[in-house]
This record gives C-alpha cells, sequence and structure tokens, in this order.
C-alpha cells in the first residue's frame, strides 16, 4: 500500500499521550504512518508509543537536547523532516482526532484532485477532563490565507496547529514553520504562508478536539513576556506579507492584540512591559502612550491590580 500520509507527533508530556494516540489508532483508515518525536523528555514517551506498535505503523525517534525549551518551533521542524511521505499531519501529545478524519482526508483529496496545499478540520476546544469548553463556527469551505488571516483578527475562529495536514514539499519550500517566540502565532503565520495563493479546503463532518489541559507551553505562565513580543512579531509579519492592506491590519490588529494579552497567563514585570511597550509603538507606528496604556491592561487583570487600576487612571 502507498503511505501518502504521515503523522507526526512532538511528544514531550505522557499525561494525556496515550488518548492522543489512542485516537491515532482508532482511525478507520491506516493507510498512514505515525512519527513519535521525541524532544528529550524526563517521561517514558518510548513506553506509550510501544503499546500500539501492533496497531499502528510506527517510528520512534528520540532527541537528547529539548529544544522546545527554548525553541518549539526547531522541534517541529525537525520532527516533520523525519517524514518522508508527501502529505503531513502535525499532531501532538495531548489532544484528539475523532476515527474518521483520515478517511475523510482522503475523500477530500480526491473531490478536490489534490489542488490545495492545506486541508483542515474543524476543532473543539477540551479541557483536562475532555470536556468541550469552547466551540465556534464552522470555517468556510474554501478560504483564502487574508481572509483566514482577517477572520483570526476579529476573533471569528478558532485556530491551532493540530487540525492542519499541509505538503510536505510546501513546508521544504517555505524553509518549514514560521519561527515566533515560544511558537506562539507560529501556526497561523505558516498556514498564511503554505497556502499561498490557493485557498485552504475544509474537510466537513469530522473533527479535531485541541485539549487546554494547563501543561502544555499554551498555558504555561513563564512565558507571558515572551508570547506578548510573539503577538507584535505576527503583527509585523502580516503587514509585511500584505502591505497594500498595511493600515487595514493594523486597525485589526490593536484589539486583537490586547484580547490576546488578557489570554496570556503570568505576571509582567515593568521592565517587561517597557520592552512589549517598545515594540508596541514600533509595530503599531506610535510615539508614545503605549507602556501606559498596556501597565493599566496588566494591572485591571490581578486582584490588587484592579484596585490600582482605578486609582491610577486619568
Amino acid at each position: 500500500m502507498n503511505t501518502r500520509l504521515a503523522i507526526v507527533i512532538p511528544a514531550y508530556k505522557i499525561k494525556f499521550f496515550d488518548a492522543a494516540l489512542a485516537s491515532v489508532a482508532n482511525q478507520s483508515n491506516k493507510n498512514f504512518k505515525v512519527y513519535i518525536s521525541d524532544d528529550g523528555s524526563k517521561e517514558d514517551i518510548k513506553a506509550v508509543a510501544e503499546k500500539y506498535a501492533g496497531r499502528l505503523d510506527i517510528e520512534y525517534l528520540r532527541f537528547e537536547d529539548n529544544a522546545g525549551s527554548y525553541d518549539l518551533v526547531k522541534h517541529w521542524n525537525r520532527s516533520v523532516e523525519l517524514a518522508t511521505e508527501e502529505w503531513i499531519w502535525l499532531f501532538s501529545d495531548d489532544d484528539i482526532m475523532s476515527p474518521g478524519c483520515v478517511q475523510a482526508f482522503f475523500d477530500a483529496l480526491k473531490a478536490t484532485n489534490e489542488r490545495h496545499n492545506i486541508y483542515r478540520f474543524n476543532i473543539e476546544m477540551i479541557d483536562a477532563d475532555g470536556r468541550v469548553i469552547c466551540v465556534k463556527d464552522p470555517h468556510p469551505e474554501l478560504e483564502s490565507g487574508f481572509d483566514f488571516l482577517q477572520r483570526r483578527l476579529q476573533s471569528r475562529s478558532l485556530s491551532a496547529a493540530v487540525e492542519y495536514i499541509f505538503r510536505k514539499d510546501v513546508f521544504k519550500l517555505n524553509n518549514g514553520f514560521v519561527n515566533f517566540p515560544k511558537a506562539y502565532c507560529s501556526d497561523d503565520a505558516s498556514w498564511i504562508t503554505f497556502t499561498g495563493e490557493i485557498p485552504i479546503y475544509t474537510i466537513r463532518h469530522e473533527t479535531v478536539s485541541w485539549r487546554a489541559s494547563g501543561v502544555n507551553i499554551s498555558s504555561a505562565k513563564e512565558f507571558a513576556c515572551s508570547k506578548a513580543l510573539a503577538l507584535l512579531l505576527f503583527v509585523k509579519y502580516i503587514v509585511k506579507r500584505y502591505p497594500s492592506q498595511k493600515m487595514a491590519l493594523l486597525q485589526l490588529a490593536r484589539p486583537w492584540f490586547f484580547e490576546n494579552l488578557g489570554y496570556i497567563n503570568g505576571k509582567l514585570s515593568f521592565a517587561e512591559i517597557r520592552r512589549i511597550s517598545k515594540q508596541f509603538n514600533d509595530t503599531f507606528e506610535t510615539k508614545s502612550g503605549s507602556f501606559k496604556e498596556i501597565t493599566l491592561f496588566h494591572l485591571r487583570r490581578t486582584r490588587l491590580g484592579g484596585i490600582l487600576y482605578r486609582w491610577l487612571k486619568f
């Protein structure tokens, strides 16, 4: 059987890894190969992977250095490079795919004559116990990179990294994923880049469940400054990619920045806020005022800060 699809799983934690692999093993169509890329974990990733050796065509490789601790995109890229298949599904060690996803992907390839660079599923957000905590409207069947970007900036779509399947040659052509600190916004920037002038195709009926587990990097509190800076690097990236839409994008991106700054866990020091405000001024081409605005916004999100905010506001 000609295997055209690689499911690549950069793995570091085992808490939900068995559930993730079980969802892969439960696929109705098993015409794929699984690559487990162990990011120098202190947990026994290999033992969990070996449980599925009889049910999946699975290859395990351990990297001794924990690249995810300093450059998560580096680990994504080296994980994808393990695969020789034409199509790549970069999955994760804690999310869930519904049983018909792989079959639905191959059906979509046939129905579209394989004309798209990116295929994706709709996504729902689940908590550590598997309860659905967020669902948004389904993606349009066809969506350009720019339209995808607009919906993201307007917070009208739920998107992660784990529900996308992309061509390996497009990944290589673009030298891998766009690299931002802690991979924050790297997925969105990469989908815009990979899809090029060909719209993203949404696969209906099957779903991927993205887990807000409290143990993944999206939930980590110690990276607040890096994530905030990544938001601003993303804004600079999209303005550079769509220069004719610069003013419209900056207008959308400003409230988007503050909304996402609010989602970031963790405290920011005044030195970090000053660094962020400097980058903010450069990104949005403003001269002053952002330090106060970001400081007050951040203070509002703490208990004591709420009191200070009302006292300092003027």
